[in-house]
């Protein structure tokens, strides 16, 4: 089998990591990217490009901030323990979540961890903070050297193997390649996913009205925030703020990002540092957390990061194109599982692929290969969509706390959040065990019930 995927970000090189490990040797595997990687972040921002095309483009960001969650990094030992290491290493695993509020008060702490749903004598996983690059690096290390070809995926077609990638090099020159399998891990404006649903707008990534700036500022790391190792969030009437080390504390590298509303999606291609920055003063001026003070006078601001969205789309393939990641489902960073929902993806799709192409030695009661992997691809999503579309919806609650409020609604935000801490019963009642519902999801038991359910009504 011919699998082909499209874009060489962490979901595309997760994807290839865990199809060599759960397929066979003799499958052939490709992956396409249109950007070579740039060198590592700068002190105050990842890059000074920023319009939707930079966004979606698989290596174009590769600097950036991002935590991975205990659910993703569980992923990643499963994946590969010494990979799982060489994540950890790079960056700053987290043991608190501080939650505070713009006047001063700590509103609560939580645990990073995924101690509270894990067995007696499981190891627990932490949720580690890292520059994007860092995490790419290190997978792409794995992946190894001579692996991606870099191509710019020009148009997709049907064909009678699968899917006829049209593809332009690095000179100019045409290529065309084909596949059995076609993945689209390109980001969130996806040639692949245009291919699939075409140009209509609502399968087109959508402006929240939330934008931010951040990037890592090289300064001592505070103690407070090493012992123990914490993740700061701090919430106000007009905005949100937060920060992490990025690294081990001995690089001093602090990892920061203050999101704020915008009615108009901002023009990036036109950015005045100057402007930016005097807006990130103003609007954080009145804030007490001596830390963020310090941060803001001392940090570049050079651009403005849009945060883009997808609306649910109706599937995620079909007839031997499929869809992960960003490409699929583009979360609002709010929910802090963009990387770990990747790599999740990556791990389901390729142990479906193993159990549905009958590489287990199984009884498999579906016909040709084509057959096999439509069927992979549909179970797929019926497997993945539904915890996507939970944890969308739960992003779409806590951004709302990142949009200007007035002094009341702010105040009420405090007490609800302390009570929220202080009181994990009352937590549970409201919105049952979010912790269980994010880190206890294992690929290989929902994949054996959908086998399942399917025998009993086939």
């Amino acid at each position: 089998m011919k699998i082909i995927i499209v874009g060489a970000g962490i979901a595309g090189l997760s994807t290839y990591l865990h199809l060599r490990k759960h397929l066979s040797s003799l499958h052939t595997i490709t992956i396409y990217e249109s950007h070579r990687p740039r060198s590592k972040l700068s002190s105050s921002t990842a890059q000074t490009t920023h319009n939707l095309d930079a966004l979606s483009a698989s290596t174009a960001i590769v600097g950036g901030g991002l935590a991975v969650s205990p659910n993703g990094m569980r992923v990643l030992r499963d994946l590969d323990p010494e990979l799982h290491a060489a994540v950890v290493a790079q960056g700053f695993p987290v043991e608190d979540f501080v939650f505070k509020g713009a006047n001063g008060w700590t509103l609560g702490r939580s645990k990073a961890g995924d101690g509270s749903v894990r067995g007696e004598g499981e190891q627990e996983e932490m949720c580690v903070a890292s520059s994007r690059h860092g995490l790419w690096e290190a997978i792409m290390k794995s992946v190894g050297k001579n692996v991606v070809k870099y191509r710019r995926v020009m148009s997709i077609e049907r064909s009678e193997r699968g899917a006829t990638v049209k593809l332009l090099d690095e000179d100019g020159h045409e290529e065309v390649d084909e596949a059995d399998l076609l993945i689209g891990a390109d980001g969130v404006k996806s040639v692949v996913r245009t291919a699939l649903f075409g140009e209509e707008k609502k399968f087109a990534p959508k402006y929240t009205g939330l934008s931010g700036v951040g990037g890592f500022l090289d300064t001592p790391i505070p103690p407070s925030i090493t012992n123990p190792p914490s993740m700061v969030f701090e919430f106000g009437g007009n905005g949100f703020f937060g920060y992490t080390p990025g690294s081990p504390p001995s690089a001093h590298r602090l990892m920061w990002w203050s999101t704020f509303e915008t009615s108009q999606l901002p023009d990036t291609k036109s950015i005045d540092p100057v402007a930016v920055k005097a807006a990130l003063l103003k609007r954080h001026k009145d804030w007490k957390d001596p830390i963020l003070q310090d941060i803001i006078n001392k940090a570049d601001v050079e651009s403005i990061y849009p945060t883009w969205v997808l609306d649910e789309l109706p599937h995620w393939g079909e007839k031997s194109i499929v869809l992960l990641g960003d490409a699929a489902h583009a979360l609002d960073p709010t929910t802090g599982q963009g990387a770990s929902q990747a790599l999740e993806d990556s791990q389901t799709l390729a142990l479906l692929l193993k159990k549905v192409l009958g590489e287990e030695n199984e009884s498999n009661t579906v016909g040709g290969e084509a057959d096999k992997i439509d069927l992979a691809i549909k179970l797929f999503y019926d497997i993945r969509a539904p915890r996507v579309r939970d944890i969308m919806e739960r992003g779409k609650k806590l951004s709302s706390r990142k949009t200007n409020v007035g002094v009341f609604a702010e105040y009420f935000m405090y007490c609800f959040m302390w009570l929220m801490m202080k009181s994990p019963t009352f937590t549970k009642a409201i919105f049952g065990d979010i912790n269980k519902k994010l880190y206890a999801w294992s690929a290989l038991e929902e994949i054996n019930r959908a086998l399942e359910k399917r025998a009993d009504t086939a």
